[in-house]
């Protein structure tokens, strides 16, 4: 009898279903019912449902001249697929090209396209990324929750302590607030959690949007749309709006030098907050790079900054396979940690070699991986959180250098807690582990 083929990942994990961002129904039916009938189709939709089922926020796709490279990106840590043979592989990228409404002939230049993908009731938006190669063609298909899946600060791993200091500095009168983060490392998601934890419901926010990259609706947060088809420029919309004397400004991407001066009067002279974001790789860097993008207003906006946020993304320890060990006192004094502290600290469980998982009798044994991780010893991530409220000293040397390593003097000796102390902190809290911060801080 002929030995039964392995069946593919993609064969092994429930399917998608896909959503085109058309707009007539009519059309993306047809759309729908033609690719359906394309060989990619099933390839597709159970490689997505199977990315989904192992928690991958990335699908990279590397086409050679036989194959096609596969790799996850999960938990921020890429791993290694079976390659999908040429024909199997080729077949896939044609049916999500047309599904994101790209040309799925062009094999060469760069393209961009986006649909939507449900899983049971739980939809995500596939956003394609290809590009052709020497060795052939790079495609990355990133996965992202419509839906938030965090709703509060302490869900992100932000403490308690710090949670009440950031939420009283949101709630605040006359300053501006500063949300930052590396490229890549959930930026969008702490924006989205941390006007949740504003108080929204007694002051008017007001957020100013290009059009064509609307943010995700947030109850009452009311969007001012510019450039599009609206016609009109980012100061024109803010100085109509600004007739109905928000409380809280909010600009999800830097704005234009024109535009922060208008909200820049109106926090001067009617106390009212600005909230915007930003890419940077630590707080301090954050001012760095934002003061000198509106030169004139520097002075002004150096007084009213009253808080910037920034983190770090880690992955979090597996709680149901995660091993605890005391550290030695030498270990807890180079982490700053005093003594008698913290009694354990924990690391992800690592399997012995195989040749040494036996019984009792010395028979092989093999430990069977954790069920909730599936044998990473991490499961999702955590982000580290420094706060940085400058002080006065701050205040006047940003106005004269931008030198980090001096600043970072100055705002440690007014008290500031940099990102590496709190990420010591998170070790202690038993949420990551030292290995990991290792990791993340080595890596540029």
């Amino acid at each position: 009898m002929a030995e039964q083929e392995e069946p593919q990942l993609w064969q092994t994990a429930p399917p998608v279903d896909f959503v085109p961002h058309i707009d007539e129904r009519m059309e993306a039916q047809a759309l729908l019912i033609s690719t359906r009938q394309g060989a990619g189709y099933e390839v597709a939709a159970g490689h997505l449902g199977h990315a989904l089922q192992s928690r991958a926020t990335h699908l990279l796709m590397d086409y050679s001249q036989n194959a096609c490279a596969m790799r996850y990106q999960i938990d921020g840590a890429w791993e290694q697929l079976p390659p999908l043979d040429r024909e199997t592989a080729d077949a896939m990228l044609y049916t999500l090209k047309q599904l994101c409404l790209l040309n799925p002939a062009d094999r060469r230049s760069a393209q961009t396209g986006k649909c939507t993908i449900k899983l049971g009731k739980v939809k995500h938006t596939l956003a394609i990324q290809s590009q052709g190669v020497a060795a052939g063609e790079r495609v990355i298909a990133k996965l992202e929750p419509v839906d938030v899946p965090f709703a509060r600060l302490s869900d992100l791993g932000m403490r308690d302590k710090m949670i009440a200091s950031f939420k009283e500095e949101l709630d605040s009168d006359g300053t501006i607030v500063l949300i930052t983060a590396p490229k890549a490392t959930g930026l969008t998601t702490t924006w989205a959690v941390s006007m949740e934890a504003a108080d929204r419901f007694i002051r008017d926010f007001q957020a100013f949007e290009d059009q064509e990259e609307c943010e995700p609706e947030t109850i009452n947060i009311n969007p001012n749309y510019f450039g599009g088809d609206t016609g009109l420029t980012e100061p024109e919309i803010l100085r109509k709006a600004l007739l109905k004397e928000p409380d809280v400004i909010l600009f999800p991407e830097l704005p234009q030098p024109d535009s922060m001066q208008l909200a820049l009067e109106q926090v001067e002279k009617n106390e009212k907050q600005i909230y915007t974001r930003m890419i940077a790789d630590s707080a301090l860097a954050a001012l760095v790079q934002f003061l000198p993008k509106y030169r004139d207003s520097a002075g002004k906006l150096t007084k009213r900054i009253s808080v910037v946020l920034c983190q770090k993304l880690a992955r979090r320890l597996c709680d149901n396979c995660k091993v605890g060990f005391e550290p030695q006192p030498q270990l807890l004094k180079q982490l700053g940690i005093p003594a008698g502290r913290v009694a354990l600290l924990y690391q992800p469980f690592v399997p012995p070699p195989i040749e040494q998982q036996v019984d009792e009798n010395g028979r092989p044994d093999p430990i069977t991986p954790c069920h909730v991780c599936g044998g990473r010893g991490y499961f999702g991530r955590i982000a580290i959180f420094e706060l940085l409220s400058p002080g006065d000293q701050l205040r006047a040397a940003l106005m004269k250098t931008q030198d980090l390593g001096k600043l970072n003097q100055i705002a440690k000796a007014e008290g500031h807690r940099g990102i590496q102390s709190e990420a010591v902190l998170t070790v202690a809290r038993g949420l990551t582990s030292l290995e990991e911060l290792k990791r993340i801080f080595a890596s540029k």
